[in-house]
């Protein structure tokens, strides 16, 4: 099993209620249900207050990891970090 972790930060001057950030949480929540090999799947804003903290996570869980760069290279993944890079730097890594 791999467990996938994303932090996100908001660029400058960008806010968790800005449409274009909805749009993407919105399009993180559906991508379980448009790719199967995500096996476990939690996303949203950040409920810390401090500076160190980044705004938004996402956890997620793949048998294997070629379930992993399968999703990596699914259509519907690419869609939604096109959203991503609108309003946000990503840090990710896996725990196997």
């Amino acid at each position: 099993m791999i467990t996938h972790v994303v932090l996100f930060r908001f660029l400058d001057g960008v806010t968790r209620d800005k449409p274009a950030v909805q749009a993407m949480h919105s399009a993180l929540q559906k991508l379980p249900g448009l790719i199967d090999e995500i096996r476990d799947w939690q996303c949203g804003f950040n409920t810390t207050p401090d500076e160190q903290a980044w705004d938004y996570i996402l956890v997620a869980s793949f048998q294997s990891r070629a379930a992993l760069y399968s999703y990596f290279e699914h259509p519907s993944h690419g869609e939604v970090m096109e959203l991503v890079n609108e309003v946000a730097e990503i840090r990710f890594g896996d725990l196997e």
